[in-house]
């Protein structure tokens, strides 16, 4: 298992590996997302920059996270059977990678953790979140995503935000799936939304086994990419907590 963290700014880097901050996790990694100074990190075995990267999409830095995703399978840096893909904003329970490996080892596809409704309107409903992947759904697979959402059991839960667990082979899927529409996502003010939400439509509509564990993660939501109305002192107020 690897364990890729998604971070933008360098000195966040250096304070993690001075605290030991994913230190339960065997291999962890960093994906340096954004244009921000490199200086210090850029030599380290343990950091990628992505745009430093044959492959990479760092030109579109509101699909945030994404971007890491997109230059880790592009670029083939994925190595083993099941990764980690988190943000850097997250407290982990202890013993979590455990419970990853048992709940894909069982045979679940996704591993998800932070848990909503799909009838939420933070899921679907907010239209500004969504509507380039309610297009492209439509244009690319004739797929009507609303239709879709109210076949399902109103109760049903799906993960939210960008942290996730998967095997590497639901990755390329999930990859495959999305590249024809990426092109319209990715002009989005609100693309890191939209790329957010498309995780869980995607193992909906191809009806993979998934779970989500509840209270394993704790996600700061930092809102570094500046496209929600969080106050920005809600990093400053919050950040030692990460170490």
């Amino acid at each position: 298992m690897q364990t890729f963290i998604f971070v933008h700014d360098q000195n966040i880097v250096l304070d993690f590996i001075k605290v030991n901050k994913f230190s339960s996790f065997e291999d962890v990694t960093y994906v340096f997302l954004g244009s921000k100074p490199i200086n210090q990190i850029e030599g380290l075995d343990n950091v990628i920059i992505c745009r430093n990267l044959e492959h990479n999409i760092e030109e579109f830095p509101n699909l945030t996270s994404f971007t890491g995703w997109y230059a880790l399978w592009k670029n083939d840096l994925i190595k083993s059977d099941f990764i980690n893909l988190f943000e850097y904003d997250v407290n982990c329970s202890s013993n979590l990678e455990q419970k990853i490996k048992n709940s894909l080892q069982e045979g679940n596809d996704v591993v998800g953790y932070i848990p909503l409704e799909v009838s939420h309107f933070n899921f679907i409903g907010n239209l500004i979140w969504i509507a380039e992947l309610i297009q492209s759904l439509k244009n690319v697979y004739n797929i009507d995503l609303y239709k879709f959402i109210r076949s399902l059991d109103s109760s049903k839960l799906i993960s939210v935000t960008s942290n996730h667990s998967m095997t590497k082979e639901t990755l390329n899927k999930y990859m495959n799936w999305i590249l024809p529409m990426l092109d319209k996502i990715k002009t989005s003010y609100y693309s890191g939304h939209e790329v957010e939400r498309s995780i869980a439509t995607f193992y909906l509509l191809q009806n993979l086994k998934y779970k989500i564990l509840q209270g394993e993660i704790e996600h700061f939501q930092f809102n570094s990419h500046g496209t929600q109305t969080i106050s920005a002192n809600k990093f400053n107020n919050n950040y030692k907590k990460l170490l």
